[in-house]
């Protein structure tokens, strides 16, 4: 027989398995992203983009931040009527997959932005809104995009080495700029825009979204006594 120090446990039949394992995906940021088909985003592009143009002109009077941006009030313009329409298809199904009852949503600004080679944009949000957006009218190099930043102070106090980036693993992510494509995403997410790489243009517009009548109806607590008298 093998002497044991007293210090060593006696040895114990280790379990074999699980009865049950899961991963919860707990305070997820949900952002959703829609690509259209070839014959819609012809026929939106068709109609802003020489709109966009002539908005923008004279260039050098316009230009911001090393960026050329509209005015924000593109949602009223005809040019824009198509693109409008499939703006707030995608915001009702976001509202949908959030289970907000409010149906009615507002566009509370819309611009473009031409991005010549070598620009981008800061991290920042969209204050006093829902929901932000972005639709890719031209992008010559899909991997120019925008990049989202993990909204979790704490998550990275503690950041060991990974084998592999991934979205649980990563402090940002980059979704491609492509033609055609179009994202929503919570205003209050800060994000950025990648430096356009190589020649051509980026061109893309970007709008917010609201809940109409907000203060009326969500801003109140939501509880109730005996009212006041």
């Amino acid at each position: 027989m093998q002497d044991r120090s007293p210090q060593e446990p006696a040895a114990q039949a280790q379990p074999q398995a699980f009865a049950d394992a899961r991963v919860l995906t707990l305070f997820p940021t949900c952002v959703w992203v829609h690509d259209l088909k070839p014959q819609d985003m012809e026929a939106i592009n068709e109609a802003i983009l020489p709109k966009i143009e002539a908005l923008l002109e004279p260039r050098a009077e316009t230009i911001k931040a090393g960026i050329w941006q509209t005015n924000h009030d593109l949602h009223r313009l005809e040019e824009f009527r198509r693109l409008v329409a499939i703006m707030r298809r995608a915001s009702e199904a976001a509202l949908d997959f959030l289970k907000i009852g409010r149906r009615e949503i507002a566009i509370t600004g819309c611009w473009a932005n031409v991005n010549p080679p070598g620009t981008g944009h800061r991290p920042h949000t969209h204050p006093n809104n829902l929901l932000s957006g972005v639709y890719y009218a031209r992008a010559p190099h899909q991997g120019d995009g925008l990049v989202l930043h993990d909204p979790r102070p704490q998550a990275h106090v503690l950041s060991p080495k990974v084998t592999q980036l991934s979205e649980v693993t990563g402090s940002e992510i980059k979704l491609d700029a492509r033609p055609g494509r179009l994202v929503i995403f919570p205003a209050w997410l800060e994000h950025s825009v990648a430096p356009t790489v190589g020649p051509g243009e980026r061109v893309s517009i970007s709008f917010n979204l609201m809940l109409g009548h907000y203060a009326e109806e969500f801003s109140p607590p939501r509880w109730a006594r005996r009212p006041s008298t």
